[in-house]
């Protein structure tokens, strides 16, 4: 509203003129009374307000950024992880056996190109030329490893860049699978040689190209079941040899758990106890068990399902607790874990709450697949 005040004209005015009224623009409340500006006292209590409200969003967006790179840091360090993890169950579910009827003599014995002209047969029972473990790594090695080795025939059309085999996809390599502790100076070129050695757990993989099978482990009869003392040599000495490709597929891998397991209503046509009983050796599952007498009911199978459990760690912590060429105490399996395949899931609990007593970001991949080429059947004999 608009205050009008009335002034006299001053004397500097000539003749005398009327007073004028000289209209002044005042801000004014509604009594008419003016309005004051903030005190400073005002003034200070809402820059204060603001500054804590500034903070406190501050802080909001820092922890959200913080969280959000922490997660994708963690996605980001198990990628090679779940890849190398895809690669080995992909694997896994091409393994074969290719697994027949043939005639056995009165003592369970094949015939071979050394017994073919005397051999009598005598009984029909399930055979295979192939060979499919599951093990300790570290019993079957002899080295660094933990866990468990997974070790079998697949389709895969390795020959590691013969041309002439090259157009060949569906040849019949041996494979194997399993986590060792040991340095990189393999995995580095030479001009690097002088670098430190780093240790660390790794994935193992080892592949035997087709056409070394004659060359490796003694050829025949390595690869069949008529020769007890040459069961493991296709491993030990083929796969574990010079004859073969080995590839890292991760570091940071410390666990490979594998369980040969049948589906739950399978174990009960079989009169197995439960799914995960198909051997009586715990986690061992061996292909030439039983062998006489054909008992075992594993022999010549595959079985129809693996259980699958892998262990990864982020690089950090691995850099961290990895101080020498020992594996850390934080890493290691404790020896009774992983005996009993009843015990999965309380050994992997243990493993777990010692990991974040070691405060260690880790990840645990843990699936079951099928095997395509398994034909199980509880007939062991005709």
């Amino acid at each position: 509203m608009l205050h009008f005040d009335a002034r006299k004209p001053s004397a500097s005015h000539a003749g005398g003129n009327p007073t004028t009224a000289i209209a002044k623009q005042v801000p004014c409340s509604a009594t008419g009374k003016a309005l004051g500006g903030f005190s400073l006292l005002e003034v200070l209590v809402s820059t204060a307000v603001l500054a804590l409200f500034v903070v406190l969003l501050t802080a909001v967006t820092d922890s959200s950024f913080r969280l959000w790179r922490n997660t994708q840091s963690s996605v980001f360090s198990f990628d090679a992880a779940r890849t190398a993890y895809d690669t080995l169950t992909r694997r896994l579910s091409q393994a074969t056996l290719n697994t027949y009827l043939d005639y056995y003599d009165a003592n369970w014995v094949r015939r071979n190109p050394s017994s073919s002209a005397s051999f009598i047969p005598a009984r029909y029972g399930r055979a295979s030329d192939l060979h499919f473990v599951v093990d300790d790594a570290a019993a079957l090695l002899g080295g660094d490893q933990q866990g468990k080795g997974v070790f079998f025939f697949a389709p895969l059309g390795f020959s590691n860049g013969n041309a002439t085999l090259s157009d060949l996809p569906n040849l019949l390599n041996a494979c194997g699978y399993y986590v060792e502790f040991g340095s990189d100076s393999e995995l580095r070129p030479s001009f690097l040689s002088s670098l430190p050695n780093r240790h660390r757990y790794r994935l193992v993989e080892n592949v035997l190209p087709t056409q070394n099978f004659n060359t490796s482990c003694g050829g025949y009869p390595a690869f069949t079941d008529t020769n007890n003392t040459n069961d493991d040599r296709w491993i030990t000495e083929g796969l574990a040899g010079s004859s073969s490709v080995r590839n890292i597929l991760c570091e940071n891998i410390i666990a490979l758990i594998i369980r040969p397991e049948v589906a739950k209503q399978d174990a009960t046509l079989l009169g197995l106890p439960n799914e995960y009983s198909l051997t009586s050796t715990g986690y061992i599952y061996d292909s030439r068990a039983g062998r006489s007498g054909v008992s075992a009911l594993q022999f010549a199978q595959l079985p129809p399902l693996l259980r699958v459990v892998m262990v990864a760690v982020d690089e950090k912590n691995a850099a961290r607790l990895t101080t020498d060429s020992n594996p850390p105490t934080a890493f290691k399996l404790n020896a009774n874990w992983f005996q009993n395949p009843a015990k999965l899931d309380e050994d992997l609990a243990a493993l777990e709450a010692q990991l974040i007593d070691a405060k260690v970001d880790f990840r645990i991949f843990n699936q079951v697949i099928p095997l395509r080429g398994a034909k199980f059947s509880a007939q062991k004999e005709n």
